[in-house]
């Protein structure tokens, strides 16, 4: 007997959504059967979830962090300052003010 393959069908022994989902409060029994599912997600007391659950439009993800705990993760990096301007210098122009007195110095001695 050949086996009939359906595209997109309805996938047989997958793991519900509500296992990794924020919102969810799974307690769980020895067998597969004395599960319990509670959707946390509404304001309101926790909804029931009587089955597995293929789709979620309230799924969120446990294991990727929210955007407070990236922030706190984040390393600050602060624009380097430059002394330097950028671009040509003119000859007139020094690198510090010491300089500028030792050089008025020899000049004054030169003449």
């Amino acid at each position: 007997m050949t086996t009939i393959y359906v595209k997109n069908g309805t996938p047989l022994e997958t793991q519900s959504k509500c296992a990794s989902c924020l919102h969810a409060h799974i307690v769980s029994g020895y067998r597969e059967s004395e599960e319990l599912a509670y959707c946390t997600v509404a304001y309101g007391p926790p909804l029931v979830v009587p089955s597995k659950i293929y789709h979620c439009t309230s799924y969120t993800d446990r294991s990727r962090p929210t955007w407070k705990q990236m922030e706190d993760l984040a390393i600050d990096i602060l624009p380097l300052s430059s002394a330097k301007s950028a671009g040509f210098r003119k000859h007139r122009d020094r690198d510090s003010p010491a300089e500028d007195e030792e050089e008025s110095e020899l000049e004054a001695v030169d003449r």
